[in-house]
């Protein structure tokens, strides 16, 4: 069983664990997302050999976010205690999609067939080679289940019965949140097929294309404009909409905003005197 693994049934239990009604909620809150950071880094960093820098720098970005949200779940913060328990209402959804692997091969076969076929109804000639994996222009493409949008629909699903709204808002958020986030990943897949068939972004191929003939251009469109951009579109078209859908949602991303930008001013100015008493010290 591989260390990934471990960490993360680790940080599905603790978050699982929180939602229990016990005085060690604060610990299990704390430890869902310490063991869910390392898996992050852990993955992210494994890819810096295949010149994967997206995922690094987001983790290190996501340091100083993780230290707030651990520091706060320490102290019982409400703000922090409805993130985690939206955390572990995803996390159940994403094991249970993920690590049932029926239901992740479903996926990902329902994924290449409607992509192929998508593709082929615009014009651009696609076939399905295996279950899956598609061809188009001689260049084929592995779906795996991360190409489906499991993660993104698992955290949006999260939001969308976690702790805000009524049922009824909860279950027009939970339809919206999955019918928009199919939507915009069967486009992220189209764009990424037709830029690496097509050979769209053919640029600094010695440096990332890893001595495969014309990778380099689903590297920028897949590794580095679809991760960025579909996803900064998916948080905005989803959790942007779901805020019309369950009002309260709102309410929770100002007070989740305000934690960590108060946060960060405070972290700052701990960091700025430390070092003004270290400089002092070593003057003196």
């Amino acid at each position: 069983m591989s260390e990934v693994f471990l960490l993360l049934i680790a940080s599905l239990v603790c978050f699982i664990l929180f939602l229990a009604p016990t005085e060690l909620k604060k610990y299990f809150s704390a430890g869902g997302w310490i063991f869910l950071t390392l898996v992050f880094l852990y993955v992210s960093f494994s890819h810096l050999p295949e010149n994967e820098f997206v995922y690094p720098i987001l983790a290190l970005i996501a340091l100083p976010f993780v230290a707030l949200t651990v520091k706060g779940a320490l102290e019982s913060n409400p703000i922090v205690f409805q993130l985690s328990a939206v955390a572990a209402i995803a996390f159940t959804i994403y094991a249970l999609l993920v690590f049932v692997d029926p239901i992740a091969d479903w996926m990902i076969a329902a994924q290449v067939e409607s992509t192929a076929a998508l593709l082929n109804a615009f014009g651009h000639a696609t076939s399905v080679y295996s279950w899956d994996t598609m061809m188009s222009g001689g260049y084929f493409v592995q779906i795996t289940v991360s190409c489906t949008p499991v993660v993104g629909a698992a955290v949006m699903l999260g939001l969308a019965t976690g702790p805000a709204g009524t049922p009824p808002q909860k279950a027009a958020g939970a339809i919206y949140a999955i019918a928009t986030l199919i939507i915009i990943n069967s486009i992220r897949l189209i764009f990424v097929m037709i830029a690496y068939s097509d050979q769209w972004f053919p640029f600094f191929a010695d440096a990332v294309s890893g001595g495969f003939a014309g990778f380099e251009s689903f590297y920028w469109a897949h590794n580095v404009m679809a991760r960025i951009l579909f996803s900064a579109i998916a948080i905005a078209v989803t959790g942007g909409g779901l805020m019309f859908i369950i009002p309260d949602l709102k309410k929770f991303y100002l007070d989740s905003l305000n934690y960590y930008y108060n946060g960060l001013k405070e972290m700052k100015s701990d960091i700025v005197t430390a070092l003004d008493s270290a400089l002092k010290s070593a003057k003196n």
